[in-house]
């Protein structure tokens, strides 16, 4: 079949009684992409929600794009040198995403979406038992690529007792997120797990997660002999059940409609109020409070990597948002020294330069009150010092003596208004 024929996708979501549910189809010409909604998903009864951004624009909405997917859609491939990875082991160019998708999206994307190669013909359309083999790189580990980011990660299953690369067709249920191999970023993996495990013993909802050598994962044994046998971070995804159902969700970045192909946007779209106004309307104001607390920790932590992707919701019962457990939480000043928090909070970016203050516009905007806002980060505050110890368990004692000499310097970690 040539381009101009047209192809398409088939996507669906699984609801929570594991039945999967034809959404709509995506598809491509030449280089145009465009989605289109399925009549029957709009009239069901109890249908499962796609993504707050089409609930807002209705049943008749196409969103297209040119060479990238729509910016929903292209939120669900990975990024920088895991998108380049994938790419070159699905011998795809990585600018042409609708052809990645179709290589990624029948078995492991985030949430409890998945994308179906079909023949399409207007709106009629045939769905495949199951896909054809395209090659002998379908059975390539990096094809079992997990939830969209830059850090080289795998979606990887866990029985209770082995880890290993899935096979075809099964989705994974645990992240696998694997040392950096420069120069300099030594220690990722333990740093990101003291950092979960500080935030779990403040109070702040995180997934479980541990530390295993690489050599335990089985078909990842040949990183022994790139990286040497070092420790990765494995996280049990909040986006797949005990059962193996898939739970959906969608990024705070596809929410506000960024563009996925502009790396800084995820940067620059927003600030922390937006974030928290986000909650707030989607999940409720006693939610600001957990917004909150993640702040304090990035700030005393000093993770600068809280943008729009690093947000997310969960859909448990398929149409209420709920805000996911927190992930991606490292102390990434340690390894950019002279990192910032990604994004405005109360008007700077410097964490030197945020107090109990700088909280106010969120209480504000947010309806859950200035001076609910400030006793909340003061409570945080508060809770993350008197466990700030735990992180010496994974640091070495030169990062550790680095980042707590960080925190006494800081006015939020003092209490300044």
């Amino acid at each position: 079949m040539t381009d101009s024929d047209g192809r398409a996708l088939l996507v669906q979501l699984q609801r929570p009684d594991a039945e999967w549910v034809d959404v709509g189809l995506l598809k491509n010409n030449y280089s145009d992409n465009w989605f289109e909604f399925l009549p029957s998903y709009w009239e069901q009864g109890g249908r499962p929600v796609l993504g707050q951004i089409f609930e807002e624009h209705g049943k008749d909405w196409k969103p297209n794009a040119h060479v990238a997917l729509p910016r929903w859609f292209s939120h669900l491939l990975p990024e920088g040198r895991l998108r380049s990875a994938v790419a070159e082991a699905a011998h795809v160019n990585s600018v042409r995403e609708f052809e990645l998708l179709r290589r990624l999206g029948p078995t492991d994307l985030q949430g409890a979406v998945r994308a179906l190669p079909i023949q399409a013909s207007g709106l009629t359309y045939n769905v495949p038992e199951y896909w054809p083999d395209e090659s002998d790189d379908n059975d390539n580990p990096l094809l079992k690529f997990s939830l969209a980011g830059a850090q080289l990660k795998y979606s990887i299953f866990s029985d209770g007792r082995g880890l290993t690369i899935p096979a075809r067709g099964v989705a994974g249920n645990v992240i696998a997120k694997l040392p950096d191999g420069r120069p300099g970023f030594d220690g990722v993996p333990e740093a990101e797990y003291g950092a979960l495990e500080l935030a779990r013993a403040s109070g702040i909802l995180t997934s479980d997660a541990r530390l295993v050598r690489i050599s335990d994962i089985k078909n990842l044994e040949k990183w022994v002999d790139w990286v040497g046998e070092r420790l990765v971070l494995v996280v049990d995804r909040f986006d797949r059940a005990e059962n193996g159902r898939r739970i959906h969700m969608e990024e705070l970045a596809q929410i506000h409609n960024i563009p996925a192909t502009r790396e800084t946007a995820k940067y620059t779209s927003a600030n922390f109020e937006i974030v928290a106004s986000y909650v707030a309307e989607l999940t409720g104001e006693d939610s600001v409070a957990e917004v909150i607390d993640r702040l304090v920790l990035n700030v005393l932590v000093g993770n600068g990597d809280a943008h729009l992707k690093n947000w997310a919701f969960r859909y448990l019962d398929g149409q209420n948002p709920t805000l996911s457990p927190l992930y991606d939480v490292l102390p990434t000043v340690l390894f950019v020294t002279e990192d910032d928090m990604g994004l405005n909070l109360g008007g700077t970016k410097m964490f030197a330069e945020v107090d109990l203050r700088s909280f106010d516009k969120i209480g504000k905007r947010t309806g859950f009150g200035v001076a609910q806002a400030r006793e909340q980060a003061r409570s945080a505050v508060e809770r993350i010092r008197s466990n700030w110890n735990d992180l010496a368990a994974y640091l070495t004692l030169r990062n550790f003596v680095r980042l707590t000499d960080r925190l006494d310097g800081l006015p939020l970690a003092m209490l300044r208004e």
